[in-house]
């Protein structure tokens, strides 16, 4: 796939670059600022890309880079939610372009785009919660929510969208180099609701049950970034085409743990 990546200069769009080319998709990364990026990743992964300088919250820039590149999917990874219910949103501006943006070239492309969101765990539904969202109880980032609700206002016809429901994501190294071949990730997936979680004997408990439980099972769901980014361009590669649509959780599997 051709792919325009937003966020390229942040801590998982520079490690999707390598990631991407990894798996031989041709990358146009959407950045503000060229030199920047070129500071950030090795030259070995940047003479591979195309570039492209705009900002984030432009939907024509964005809809001219889709369209000027033929570009067949879109991943964005920019922008940071604001943490707080009461904070205000921080990204929906990029959220709205990127989605309008993605439309508009589908219809002038005449192809549906592909797009991985980044969204939040805690945007997942509660197993056991009647559709509660994890949010509902830990309202950290909520902003997540209004970024999924964005994403199902869009005719699916013209964007093929997923939302990327990580928790912690960590760097496994802070150089940022080409692959010679896919480095490959140990995560499983599930979607809608979290990939593996684990059923507490204290969901039971009046009143704090749900939350120690929530608690209890939330500090297994940190990944390397570098699993992450493996994880969006293997799927670019070979789609998965139940993930299209919906939030999609990641854990890393029980059996890397054990090694």
């Amino acid at each position: 796939m051709k792919v325009l990546v937003l966020g390229a200069t942040g801590n998982l769009g520079s490690r999707l670059l390598p990631a991407l080319l990894a798996y031989k998709h041709q990358v146009v990364a959407y950045v503000r600022s060229e030199r920047k990026l070129k500071d950030v990743v090795d030259s070995s992964v940047t003479s591979r890309l195309t570039i492209v300088t705009g900002d984030a919250t432009d939907a024509q820039a964005i809809k001219e880079a889709l369209v000027t590149h033929q570009c067949d999917a879109i991943i964005n990874s920019a922008g940071l939610a604001a943490v707080l219910p009461w904070q205000a949103p921080r990204m929906q501006g990029i959220i709205n372009a990127v989605s309008t943006a993605a439309v508009n070239a589908s219809q002038e492309l005449k192809y549906p785009i592909r797009a991985w969101v980044m969204g939040g765990l805690g945007t997942m539904d509660l197993p056991g919660a009647n559709g509660a969202k994890i949010m509902q109880y830990l309202p950290i980032f909520p902003e997540h929510t209004l970024s999924f609700d964005c994403l199902r206002s869009k005719p699916q016809e013209h964007l093929e969208w997923s939302l990327f429901c990580p928790s912690e994501m960590r760097p496994a190294s802070k150089t940022i180099t080409l692959l010679e071949t896919p480095r490959g990730n140990p995560l499983i997936s599930s979607v809608d609701v979290p990939a593996g979680w684990q059923p507490s004997r204290f969901a039971r408990i009046p009143l704090i049950g749900t939350y120690m439980s929530i608690f209890g099972n939330m500090l297994a769901y940190t990944a390397d970034l570098e699993d992450c980014a493996d994880f969006i361009a293997a799927d670019l590669a070979e789609p998965n085409r139940s993930f299209v649509g919906h939030r999609v959780s990641v854990k890393v599997s029980d059996r890397r743990k054990v090694e």
